[in-house]
């Protein structure tokens, strides 16, 4: 090869390195402000959009003159990847022509979102088997930027720091707003479950790392100590920031993950630790506490003192609000309520009412429209789009948009993810070993809250999921040299 083109090709190298460092601390330190919005639909073009779409084709023009191209489509995960692809662009093009399930324009750009956020993967795999750089160093920065989130998240609730939330329409416009004393901390992310589930990710992934240090040979020297003892207050401010959002699966995800990293590290004391302190949390009373009690008293028990007007004015308010659902609550009398909107039936208690619609929308509209939309096209769904918003639940969410098809291509990129972690975990050792346990923690708690939030759709979230992946996927790979066969 030519040195002028050795060279230009080494230019590409530091320029993709940086812009990859720039995703890793835009993404989630950038509010969602919106930068283009699309005509005719709630769809916005942001700022990272513009930076992850310049790191690609900086990519694509690399590996086309590097002559890497052919490589890449002789990987197998990315061969699944381009599976995936091709099966959401073939769900899409039935439902526009077809089944016209779809507004074209807004399908198609759903479905390039998807790709957008997906080829992260590939790309994080590729910088780190291929550019000079280190994990650690990429594991310092994370870790700098989680203290970030942590600090603008207290500063909102002690500080009064503004908030950027994409709740509804008019706020996804970009409005600036402050938090009431009812509200819970989103940090720099457009709403608290976003906040939430990356908070859980980092503490998982963290929970692994700490224990290599705590297990090293030298961890009574100085240096590591500070390190030990960093992680730790780390991992107790991400805790106590992600109780403030009362987020109630992300938590309980959060707990599973950590337990499941210590039981792979067989830690049996730490284990019995971390369950009297989850303890101790569901005891100090807190939003998350009240939420978790009205998750059994309400969508368990269906027990719950229900709303009737005691008044005329009640009544005339009460017309206009429609009941979220037939009230099937054991206890009920006639009492006035705190929320404006409330509908005969409904829980009087603001906690109860806020976590039985949060369920009920769920089993009564969104999963049932997600199960109507597969029954409607098994194979490849009624397109990306087709089902709203949101579905909350990444499962149906999928089976209904792409189908069977695209919902097996999706998974087996996790398969591919999940057998390469556990491959490392048992065979190898050192920090390698310990990282290996952390990814298996994180997946599997991105994983289980999938079932009840749209994880893969949120923006914030997956683009940081997907190209953390790679780049520990990367660096296992090159650090074991084996493929993940």
């Amino acid at each position: 090869m030519p040195k002028l083109m050795q060279k230009l090709l080494k230019i590409f190298e530091k320029t993709i390195s940086f812009l990859i460092l720039a995703i890793i601390m835009f993404v989630p330190l950038y509010m969602k402000f919106p930068s283009t919005n699309i005509p005719g639909t709630s769809v916005a073009i942001r700022l990272e959009d513009f930076l992850i779409f310049i790191t690609l084709f900086l990519w694509f023009i690399y590996l086309i003159l590097s002559g890497k191209i052919k490589s890449m489509f002789k990987d197998k995960l990315n061969q699944v990847i381009l599976t995936f692809f091709f099966i959401g662009a073939l769900s899409v093009f039935t439902a526009i022509f077809v089944s016209h399930s779809v507004i074209p324009l807004i399908g198609i750009l759903h479905y390039l979102r998807r790709v957008e956020m997906l080829l992260l993967l590939p790309l994080g795999i590729w910088a780190a088997r291929n550019i000079k750089g280190s994990i650690y160093f990429y594991l310092f920065v994370v870790s700098i930027v989680i203290l970030l989130v942590n600090l603008y998240a207290l500063g909102q609730r002690l500080l009064g720091f503004p908030s950027i939330s994409t709740i509804n329409a008019e706020l996804a416009k970009g409005l600036i707003r402050f938090l009431t004393p009812a509200d819970r901390v989103n940090s720099t992310f457009s709403g608290h479950y976003d906040l939430a589930i990356f908070l859980m990710m980092g503490i998982s992934v963290i929970s692994g790392i700490i224990f290599y240090f705590i297990d090293s040979k030298n961890r009574f020297k100085y240096p590591i100590n500070i390190k030990i003892l960093g992680l730790i207050l780390l991992v107790a401010l991400s805790l106590v920031v992600l109780i403030m959002t009362a987020a109630r699966l992300s938590f309980v995800a959060t707990i599973l993950a950590v337990f499941l990293a210590l039981i792979l590290m067989k830690k049996k004391k730490v284990l019995l630790a971390t369950f009297f302190i989850s303890l101790l949390v569901l005891i100090y009373p807190t939003q998350l506490r009240d939420r978790l009690f009205a998750t059994v008293t309400v969508n368990i028990q269906r027990d719950w003192k229900s709303y009737f007007a005691v008044s005329e004015d009640q009544a005339k308010r009460s017309r206009l609000n429609i009941p979220t659902l037939p009230s099937v609550g054991k206890k009920t009398e006639t009492i006035g309520a705190d929320a404006p909107d409330i509908a005969p039936g409904e829980p009087v208690n603001t906690t109860d009412l806020g976590v039985y619609r949060s369920m009920d929308i769920r089993t009564k509209v969104e999963w049932p429209r997600a199960i109507r939309a597969f029954i409607e096209n098994p194979l490849l769904g009624t397109g990306y789009s087709s089902l709203g918003l949101a579905t909350d639940n990444d499962f149906l969410r999928s089976l209904g948009e792409v189908g069977l098809l695209g919902t097996i291509s999706f998974i087996f990129i996790f398969i591919i993810l999940i057998r390469k972690y556990i491959q490392v975990f048992r065979k190898s050792s050192g920090f390698v070993r310990y990282l290996a346990v952390g990814m298996l923690a994180m997946t599997f708690a991105v994983l289980l809250n999938s079932t009840f939030i749209d994880v893969f759709e949120a923006s914030k979230v997956a683009f940081i999921f997907w190209i953390f992946n790679g780049l520990v996927f990367g660096f296992m790979l090159d650090k074991n040299n084996v493929s993940y066969d």
